[in-house]
């Protein structure tokens, strides 16, 4: 019974799903998840496919061996006159076994030089993309985690104002109780409470998206926004851009194929040769024969006419040009958003600063319409359009902050900075 109990508490144990209680966990689990280990996996391809490029330039060595029947004698291998004169057992056979070694060696191939250079700026490439894809998904993660806490503390602001509306009713139903004020200001005060059950369940639906985005990027679960500050900032211009450098690279790619199409039409010039051995049954004497057959030869081939090669030519040129023009695109395009994102950021620590000082003004109006209104110098309109002051006043604060946040991590994916060293 107690070991039954302790494999059911194992396999409970083992189906909860792990939280996250920092940051730097979020961050390290998200650079984990599978679709980072499978950027990870084309960088590897990448490599990969630069030695198999590569590999092309090495000699090629078969072993052979096969056995041919004919109908007919047929010689071992040419026979010169003089070995025809000699008489004896001749070189012909009904039945050949041949066995032996191939090889060809390649001297100069253009295309594969080409192909070769093409093949290294792609792997390049691929650790490029890998980078990014990473900072992409670690940049999500401290957006969503931003956003989380944006989405608390509206939470939390609207929890105080329930709770200063639960006090001010109380007082309110002390007034139309003994007659002092009418009972429709109860309602008025009823409705400002609706309308902040209502953002409540709101916000609820908003947070269980958060975590799910959260789940989805670290396979962590998250019970409340993680703590987080600025280690440092991702700085760079708009020559560190990393989507135009992989942009870059690409049409560096693109150059290099194009470059390997046209060196089709170049000579190409290898060593090839084999070393046989020959045996049979000689068919005048039925004895055993053996001859081997050993030559080298050195092979130049040059296309003269291909139609293809022209239009593969055209197509290159062509993808060439594309890249060109989507390198110009990307530039005009990430370098505008830097530009935006730098003038965007002492703005935004300007409007938390501001939010800061309107909300403790705010706060300081509101004890004065909560006195005013206890005394009945202030309608309950008046005291309720000060709750909504402040309450305007907390949201403002916390987007503030959390527009900060969104800046810095957009900033972060245009300069690929790996937030586990931006973000504590």
């Amino acid at each position: 019974m107690k070991l039954t109990i302790l494999v059911l508490l194992c396999i409970w144990w083992a189906a909860i799903p792990a939280w996250a209680a920092t940051i730097g966990e979020l961050l390290e689990a998200a650079a984990h998840q599978p679709n980072v280990e499978m950027s990870e996996l084309m960088v590897r391809e990448g490599n990969l496919r630069f030695k198999a490029a590569s590999a092309a330039l090495y000699p090629e060595l078969d072993l052979f061996g096969k056995v041919e029947t004919y109908n007919s004698p047929t010689n071992l291998r040419p026979m010169p006159p003089t070995e025809a004169a000699d008489g004896g057992a001749l070189p012909f056979s009904h039945n050949i076994l041949r066995y032996g070694l191939s090889f060809q060696i390649p001297l100069y191939i253009a295309r594969i030089y080409r192909l070769r250079e093409k093949m290294n700026l792609l792997a390049r490439k691929s650790a490029v993309a890998r980078q990014i894809n990473l900072v992409s998904r670690e940049a999500a993660v401290v957006s969503l985690n931003s956003s989380y806490h944006y989405l608390e503390q509206l939470n939390k602001a609207v929890d105080a104002r329930l709770k200063s509306l639960t006090e001010t009713r109380a007082d309110a139903a002390l007034k139309v109780k003994n007659g002092r004020s009418p009972g429709a200001e109860l309602m008025k005060i009823d409705n400002s409470v609706i309308a902040l059950d209502e953002q409540k369940n709101d916000l609820a639906v908003r947070m269980l998206n958060v975590r799910r985005d959260l789940r989805k990027f670290t396979g962590l679960m998250v019970r409340s926004p993680v703590g987080m500050q600025l280690a440092a900032s991702p700085v760079g211009n708009n020559l560190d851009l990393i989507g135009i450098k992989l942009q870059k690279i690409d049409l560096a790619a693109q150059k290099k194929e194009e470059e390997q199409v046209r060196a089709r039409r170049f000579p190409k010039l290898s060593l090839y040769g084999t070393i046989s051995g020959n045996d049979g049954e000689a068919y005048n004497t039925n004895s055993h024969i053996f001859r081997s057959y050993n030559f080298i030869g050195l092979g130049l081939t040059m296309p003269l006419f291909d139609k293809r090669l022209s239009v593969d030519e055209d197509i290159a040129r062509v993808q060439m040009e594309k890249a060109a023009k989507k390198l110009l695109d990307i530039e005009i395009e990430l370098s505008a958003l830097e530009k935006n994102l730098k003038e965007r950021l002492p703005i935004v620590n300007k409007s938390r600063q501001l939010a800061g000082q309107s909300l403790e003004n705010s706060k300081q109006l509101l004890k004065i319409a909560r006195i005013s209104y206890d005394a009945g110098r202030t309608t309950t309109e008046e005291y309720l359009r000060y709750e909504v002051q402040v309450f305007s006043a907390q949201a403002n604060l916390a987007r503030a902050v959390d527009a900060r946040w969104q800046i810095i991590t957009k900033q972060a994916v245009l300069y690929g900075t790996d937030l586990r060293g931006v973000v504590r």
